[in-house]
C-alpha cells in the first residue's frame, strides 16, 4: 500500500507507544519500492530500526523473523538484538502490518575482497555449529516446484537433468542457517565485530544450501552490457578457507556445495521477470563449470584453502 510520510510517522508513533516510546522521529525509510516498511527512527534517546511486514505474510513468518533475532542477536550478539514491548512481546500487529523493532547498528557492509570473504566463511562456520535451535528456516528446500518452470525454453530438458542430479537437502546436515550470506547482509561495527542482518529466512535448515548460496549467486559476475561472464575464484577460495580453516575439504563436500549453489540459483530464476531468464540460465551453466577449476586450486595449494 502507498503511504505518505505523515501517515508513516503516525503509524510509527502508534507502534512505538507499545514499546514505551512517545517521542518518535523518522530519520530514514529504506527500500521504498518494497511492500515492507523498514525505517530508521529516533525514539526518545535511542536510534532503532523498525521493520513492518504486510499481514498478508503469515504470523508464522514474523515469529520466525523475531525468534532468529532473539537467538542470534540477544543471545549471541551476532545480529541486531530484538526489542520487546512493555508487555514482553517481540512483535505487534498494527494497521495491516506485523511490526518488530531492532537495535540500529552503525557500521559498514563488508566488501567483496578476500579478507572479508574469509571472515564471512569463519562466521558462517560458527553459525553452523549451533545445534540448539529448532524453529525451521523459511527457505524452501523442495525442488519439485522447479520442474514446472520454463516449459517453453530450449534448455528445459537440460535444466530438468540438473534438478534430477540434486540430492534431498532435507536429509543432509541440518543447522542454523542464514540463507542469504554475503557482504550485503553483514556489517562491520566500529569495534570491528561482524554482525549478520536481514534474518528473514534464518533458522534450522540445510547446511549445503546455506554454504552453497554465494558460489553462483555472488561469485559469478555478469556484465549486462556485454553479456560477459567471469568468476571470482579468489573470493570463492577465501570464503572456503575461512569456513574450513585447517580442515581438509573433500571432493564430496565440494560437490554438495555446488549442488546447493545450483539449487539456490534455480530457486531465484523466476524472481527477476521473464526477460532475465535466459541470462540467468547462462549464469547457472557458467557457474557450474567453475567447480573443477576451484577444486584444482584447492588441491594444488595455489591459494590458502
Amino acid at each position: 500500500m502507498d503511504i505518505t510520510k505523515k501517515e508513516l510517522e503516525g503509524l510509527l508513533e502508534t507502534v512505538m507507544s507499545d514499546y514505551g516510546f512517545f517521542r518518535i522521529r523518522l530519520l530514514e525509510r529504506f527500500h521504498k519500492e518494497s511492500s515492507r516498511l523498514v525505517c530508521k527512527i529516533a525514539a526518545d534517546d535511542k536510534i532503532l530500526l523498525v521493520r513492518g511486514l504486510p499481514d498478508s505474510v503469515s504470523e508464522k513468518t514474523i515469529e520466525g523473523n523475531t525468534a532468529a533475532h532473539e537467538y542470534l542477536g540477544n543471545g549471541r550478539r551476532l545480529a541486531p538484538g530484538l526489542m520487546y514491548t512493555r508487555h514482553g512481546a517481540g512483535y505487534v500487529h498494527k494497521q495491516g502490518y506485523w511490526f518488530y523493532v531492532l537495535e540500529y547498528i552503525e557500521g559498514r557492509n563488508l566488501e567483496e575482497k578476500e579478507t572479508d570473504e574469509r571472515e564471512l566463511g569463519r562466521l558462517l562456520r560458527k553459525l553452523h555449529s549451533f545445534s540448539d535451535y529448532s524453529r525451521p528456516s523459511g527457505l524452501k528446500e523442495d525442488k519439485t516446484e522447479f520442474y514446472g518452470w520454463f516449459a517453453e525454453k530450449e534448455f528445459k530438458r537440460e535444466l530438468d537433468g540438473i534438478l534430477d542430479s540434486l540430492p534431498d537437502f532435507g536429509a543432509l546436515d541440518r543447522c542454523f542457517i542464514h540463507s542469504d550470506i554475503g557482504p550485503h547482509n553483514s556489517l562491520r561495527t566500529a569495534k570491528g565485530d561482524i554482525l549478520l542482518i536481514d534474518l528473514d529466512d534464518a533458522g534450522l535448515g540445510s547446511r549445503y544450501l546455506d554454504l552453497g548460496w554465494p558460489f553462483i549467486m555472488q561469485f559469478v559476475k555478469y556484465d549486462r552490457a556485454t553479456g560477459k561472464l567471469s568468476y571470482r575464484m579468489d573470493l570463492a577460495a577465501a570464503f572456503l578457507s575461512g569456513y574450513y580453516g585447517e580442515d581438509e575439504i573433500t571432493r564430496r563436500e565440494l560437490d554438495l556445495i555446488w549442488q546447493g549453489a545450483a539449487f539456490m540459483h534455480i530457486s531465484y530464476m523466476n524472481d527477476y521477470g521473464p526477460e532475465a531468464v535466459d541470462s540467468l540460465w547462462q549464469i547457472l551453466k557458467f557457474g557450474m563449470e567453475q567447480k573443477e577449476g576451484l577444486w584444482r586450486m584447492i588441491r594444488n595449494g595455489t591459494k590458502d584453502v
